[in-house]
């Protein structure tokens, strides 16, 4: 998406180019035909017509031709010069967001952290007689993000798309490079329905009309889904491929700092 986007601008400033060549050549070739049918009539009969009028606009249409083309010109080079600029406070600003994203991503708790703030909120819940819910969200980068420093920056948007979207009470765990938890406390089957379709407006909305990645969501609740912590992990394992999720989240994470 990114190549197509700098070859269709590589294109426009080519055009913009031939554009200021063609109408230099235009100017240079009108002003010079006309040039050469006035200089007859201006320098034939110098000595019968004394005044120097004819010959000031001639020279004045000659310089100002000139000064149209090196206007035309210098218009194009400042041109150019503003889109290199634009184009590097862009890469800029780009590589300042992938950093804060990497620099998010790096700073959530991790997997082992979420298995004990599960703990303690499954016993919380079993003893106070409360419901709890617990959504694992996967994100998928475009392939053409998948493995680059764009592709940091697309789980950070992802990241901060899903906090916008909890209460004060939830919490967010980065279980792998890709993989997110989101903790419910007293939230059941029928609310944590609403909580992941606004999770999924906002996912929706962060990966943009070029869906820069796509998502999904899983969820569990306690006690209608599940009776015990147990089952509860094991069923969170599940939606997560590969052992030692939260060695490997930390391992890529740190590695695009």
């Amino acid at each position: 998406m990114n190549q197509q986007r700098q070859g269709a601008s590589g294109d426009l400033e080519q055009h913009a180019l031939h554009l200021t060549i063609f109408a230099s050549l235009a100017i240079i070739v009108l002003a010079g035909g006309l040039a050469l049918l006035m200089y007859p009539a201006v320098f034939a009969n110098r000595e019968s017509s004394p005044s120097k009028i004819p010959h000031i606009a001639f020279y004045g249409f000659l310089a100002l031709s000139c000064l149209l083309v090196a206007y035309i010109v210098e218009r194009q080079i400042t041109i150019h010069r503003l889109r290199i600029q634009m184009a590097t406070d862009r890469r800029r600003s780009t590589e300042a967001l992938r950093q804060a994203s990497a620099d998010l991503l790096s700073t959530m708790p991790n997997f082992s952290t979420f298995e004990d703030r599960l703990t303690m909120e499954f016993r919380r819940a079993s003893s106070t007689e409360q419901e709890l819910s617990v959504l694992v969200i996967s994100i998928k980068p475009h392939s053409s993000l998948s493995g680059s420093s764009l592709g940091m920056s697309v789980l950070g948007d992802a990241a901060k798309a899903i906090s916008r979207k909890l209460r004060e009470q939830d919490s967010i765990y980065i279980l792998r490079s890709s993989f997110f938890g989101v903790m419910l406390p007293g939230v059941g089957t029928t609310e944590v329905q609403g909580i992941s379709a606004r999770l999924a407006d906002g996912l929706s909305d962060a990966a943009g009309a070029d869906e820069r990645f796509s998502f999904k969501i899983d969820s569990i609740s306690f006690p209608e889904q599940t009776s015990s912590a147990h089952d509860l992990e094991l069923a969170i394992r599940g939606w997560i491929p590969g052992e030692g999720a939260q060695e490997n989240a930390t391992k890529e994470v740190h590695a695009h700092k």
